[in-house]
């Protein structure tokens, strides 16, 4: 039987996992395109074609899922490495890594961390910042 406190830390994770997975799309959408009408394809495991310049909660299930777990590496970083920015931004990488197996769109990416360039790096610090703000909340 699951208690009462562990129930209420459990659905503030999942909230601050959910609030960084929005807030992450919505900065994606912000830098992919501001006006938000260009649209973005991508394929779907189900073999469907989807657009993923959309609000987050307009999704395909697919890229919801990957902007959660991308939410519980950032989650997860913190609370390993608190007091390390670079090594909860190479946790967040790595694991990144892990969900996005390496292709022709994404080589350049699919190095360790200490290999990334200083942009893709603070690609990850800004998921590890952001997870920080949602947390001190």
């Amino acid at each position: 039987m699951i208690n009462f406190k562990t129930f209420l830390n459990e659905r503030v994770r999942v909230g601050r996992v959910q609030r960084f997975g929005a807030k992450a799309h919505d900065e994606w959408r912000k830098n992919f395109d501001p006006t938000g009408t260009k649209e973005r394809i991508k394929d779907n495991s189900d073999g469907t074609k989807g657009n993923i310049n959309v609000p987050f909660d307009k999704l395909h299930p697919d890229w919801k899922r990957e902007n959660l777990a991308a939410g519980k590496a950032a989650m997860d970083a913190n609370r390993i490495h608190p007091k390390d920015t670079e090594k909860a931004a190479e946790h967040v990488h790595n694991e990144w890594m892990k969900r996005n197996p390496k292709g022709e769109h994404n080589a350049s990416q699919h190095v360790p961390y200490n290999q990334l360039s200083e942009p893709e790096k603070e690609k990850d610090r800004v998921h590890v910042r952001r997870m920080q703000r949602i947390k001190n909340r």
